[in-house]
């Protein structure tokens, strides 16, 4: 038992090392990639490493330790570094307030969801997973938003833009689970994509949905507001290529909207959401007011808030 013990730092070093180089070969492979949706445990799980080989006297290892905990804060550190353009005052004319949310619900959204949708003063309502039931709570949501535009790729295509205001025009068959509207906002074009992409895992799905969605912002992507569950964290270098392509900037940074509910299905309670999946972007010529994380519902994500101006 002994023994065993004085072997402990070395196999938590060599583990802690092969983790880290494995996470930085995510920007080669993206099935490695998925290793650094969870980078700040990576991060947690050196430094506990770290710590316990100093304890037991072994301070080499411990060294090797901080050095795989340096290089999962060199994955998370361009979150935090990166450049934010200054918020926009709001001002009465041309401001729009937009809410996302992932419902979760599947075919039958709750009470609970539909009220918070409803009641959200939000001018525009951007959502995933949410199906039309004939739910007294859908009646009075369509009343509140008139405008509803839903993709086209049946049961499965679940993602709807609701607005206060007739759509200019509208896409709903992109091939993506998104949907797409173009409207006016005294005398300003906005162009509003809700999406909800693959998971990670397997990754080429969701590497192909970041190449189709780039190319359906296309090469004006100035009056675009985009929001989604995009099932990827800033931490990841897919995340990270899909925002220099898009042509957008993306404020929401290291914003965790996951899970709101108990997760997996050993049911482990939602002490505080972890993963920043859901995020929301807009072109120069929407300028962010303000951002923040809404309330949360029964669905298993946090909503987002943000309110633009026209720049």
């Amino acid at each position: 038992m002994i023994n065993a013990l004085d072997h402990l730092p070395g196999l938590l070093a060599r583990g802690a090392i092969l983790l880290a180089l494995a996470a930085w070969g995510g920007a080669f492979l993206s099935l490695l990639d998925g290793l650094n949706h969870f980078a700040p445990i990576w991060l947690l799980a050196s430094l506990g490493a770290a710590l316990a080989c100093f304890l037991s006297g072994a301070r080499g290892w411990a060294a090797y330790c901080l050095v795989a905990a340096l290089a999962h804060g060199a994955i998370m550190a361009p979150e935090f570094l990166r450049p934010m353009f200054p918020r926009a005052a709001a001002t009465s004319e041309r401001t729009i307030r937009v809410v996302w949310l992932n419902t979760w619900m599947g075919s039958r959204p709750t009470e609970e969801v539909l009220h918070y949708l409803e009641t959200s003063g939000a001018d525009f309502v951007l959502v995933s997973e949410l199906h039309d039931e004939g739910q007294e709570g859908f009646r009075r949501l369509r009343a509140a938003y008139p405008t509803m535009i839903r993709c086209e790729r049946g049961h499965e295509c679940n993602t709807m833009v609701f607005a206060r205001r007739p759509a200019l025009t509208r896409q709903t068959n992109t091939g993506l689970r998104a949907s797409i509207g173009e409207f006016d906002v005294d005398g300003t074009r906005i162009r509003l994509i809700a999406a909800h992409l693959a998971r990670p895992n397997p990754p080429a799905g969701q590497q192909r949905e970041f190449q189709e969605l780039s190319e359906t912002i296309g090469d004006a992507p100035e009056n675009v507001i985009l929001a989604g569950d995009f099932n990827s964290t800033p931490w990841s270098f897919a995340l990270r290529r899909f925002d220099e392509a898009s042509g957008l900037e993306r404020h929401t940074r290291a914003l965790p909207t996951w899970p709101a509910q108990a997760w997996t299905r050993l049911r482990l309670p939602a002490i505080a959401p972890f993963l920043p999946i859901d995020h929301v972007y807009s072109g120069s010529r929407w300028r962010l007011v303000s951002l923040r994380r809404g309330p949360r519902t029964s669905s298993d994500h946090y909503p987002i808030e943000a309110t633009f101006a026209a720049g």
